[in-house]
Order: structure tokens, then sequence, then C-alpha cells
């Protein structure tokens, strides 16, 4: 917390500081080009590095080895190096359920998700997983990836969470503009989530797609809305159904087959599920999109960021 209360905070410092602050909450420092491309405001990258030298040198922020804290959060440096290797144990073991999810021809996009950085995953969490589907292909989609890792014994449970494949969040190509699914517009921590996604595979320059439909995000991060971790173009296998005669006949008997997986899907979905259903943003089941998480931890995350940024500026 600053102890200079005369000091008079230009935007561009608060900008900065407001990233350091939300940043923090996940032992994540940031380099100088991270903050910048995280960055509420459109400004170049030297009037950052310049604005950071300031804060460092004013005692507001520290610096070591290219990254930024707060004074004291020196150790958050080995705790990010930590979770660079951690996260690259996770990359290996979700780009094997990959090479799975990609022999059904609707899966069109798989990333890594909810990183909040880049390579910032725990030890012991599970690996968070979004796909895009073909349109209208959603709920077999979602039977295929949840039910093959259920059968390998892959999806994390209460007291098993370690390294396990989440599969929770699930939209198809024709839902790709998401800005309805944040919890209003100051829901910094699903602009950062949308930002982050990790590419691990893609159909079809369906990352692209995705970047187009939520250009959006520029309002929030003008200097650079998508940080693009990877890129992965690879094509899904090419069936002979796809161009023979009975092509039509095979797509009307998969639209019969969307339906069932649905049905049977809703009817095996735990209960508490289907009662939250709609009513926030944590479990959503709409045409095109099917987000289930129990505990969305967004909204405790933005109140204690709120509160965070109050006591630093004693507003």
């Amino acid at each position: 917390m600053p102890e200079d209360q005369a000091h008079q905070w230009t935007e561009l410092q608060t900008a900065i500081v407001k990233t350091v602050v939300f940043f923090d909450m996940f032992s994540y420092p940031l380099t100088g080009y991270e903050l910048w491309r995280y960055l509420g405001v459109a400004t170049d990258f030297t009037a950052v590095e310049k604005e950071l030298k300031l804060l460092v040198e004013l005692g507001f922020l520290g610096g070591k080895q290219g990254f930024y804290f707060f004074p004291g959060q020196e150790h958050l440096l080995a705790i990010r190096k930590q979770r660079y290797h951690f996260t690259n144990r996770k990359l290996k073991i979700a780009q094997r359920a990959v090479r799975l999810f990609r022999l059904l021809p609707t899966v069109k996009f798989v990333a890594l998700s909810n990183l909040i950085g880049r390579h910032n995953l725990r030890d012991g969490s599970d690996i968070d997983i979004f796909i895009i589907a073909q349109k209208n292909r959603i709920w077999i989609t979602r039977l295929f990836c949840a039910g093959l890792m259920k059968i390998l014994h892959q999806r994390p449970t209460a007291s098993s969470k370690r390294d396990k494949i989440c599969l929770s969040f699930y939209i198809d190509a024709d839902h790709l503009d998401l800005r309805g699914l944040a919890d209003g517009p100051d829901d910094d921590y699903f602009h950062y989530w949308l930002a982050g996604l990790y590419p691990l595979y893609d159909a079809g320059a369906y990352h692209h797609q995705l970047i187009a439909a939520n250009d959006w995000l520029d309002h929030y991060m003008p200097n650079g809305a998508f940080i693009v971790n990877n890129q992965s173009y690879r094509e899904s296998p090419r069936y002979w159904l796809s161009r023979s005669f009975v092509h039509n006949y095979w797509r009307q008997s998969v639209d019969v087959l969307e339906r069932l997986a649905r049905r049977l899907q809703l009817f095996i979905m735990p209960a508490e599920l289907k009662k939250k259903a709609n009513v926030d943003s944590c479990v959503i089941i709409r045409p095109g999109v099917i987000k289930l998480y129990l505990v969305d931890r967004r909204c405790e995350i933005m109140r204690r960021y709120q509160e965070r940024l109050r006591r630093y500026f004693n507003e």
C-alpha cells in the first residue's frame, strides 16, 4: 500500500497498478510487456516502461529480473517459475486428451483455459478445457469428450483433481460471441480468461474466428486483447462418408443422435446443475452453449479485487 498520500495518480499509472493488483491475487508477477498487453488503457509500450520505472523509484512497485510486483512480494518470482513447470506437465496431459478428442469430426477447437496469465497453473489443480463444437453438434461433442474421459478415469472428482481433465465449457461454431456470458461490463476475470485461452487444436482457423467474433474485448484490452499463447492448426481426420452419396442421409441421422445425446445427458445430469441452469452465469444450458460450473469464483474474486483497489487507493 502506498505511503505517499499526496501522490497524484495519472490514468496510466492507475491502470498499471490495477493490473498488478489483479494478477497479484493469482500470485503472478508480470513482465512490462505483459502489463502493456493486459492494460485497460490504450498506449504505447515505451510509455508503460517509463511509468513502471517511476513507480518502482517511488516505491509503489517492486521490480526484479524483468518482472513487476508489489514491494515485499519477490517470492512470487519463484512461484511463477514453479508454475511454469507445473503447466508444462499439464499441457502434455491435455495434448494427449486432445489427440483423442480430434478423432470426432464435430470437435473444431480445443483450448486450455483458466490460466490467468501464461503457464500459471497450480500443481494440484485440474486441467480446464474449452471446446468449440460444430454447429448444432454440441451435445454429441460433449457426450464423446466427457464420456471418454470418464471411461479413462480422467475426470476430476471431489477427492481427486490433480491433472484431471475438466470439461465444463462448450460452445458451438454458431455462438462464438461470448460477451453475454460476462457478469456485466466490469467482469475483468472473464475478460482475462477469454484473452488467455491457449489453443491446443484448431480444425480450421476457429481461433481467428473467435477473435473476430469477440472484438469487443479490444475495449478492455486495447493493446492486444487476445494474448496468443500458441497456434495449432491441424485438420481433423477426413472420413469417406463426408464425400459420399449418403452424406445427406448421414446428416439427418446425426441430427437424431444430437437430440438423443441432449436428452440422455440432461437425464443423467445432477439435479443441482439443472436447478441452477440459466439462473446466473455459473450454469448455462442453452442452444449453442453449455457451461457447467456449480461453483463460479468470479463474483468472489471480483469482490476481493474491488476491496484491494479501495484499500490501495484509499478510496
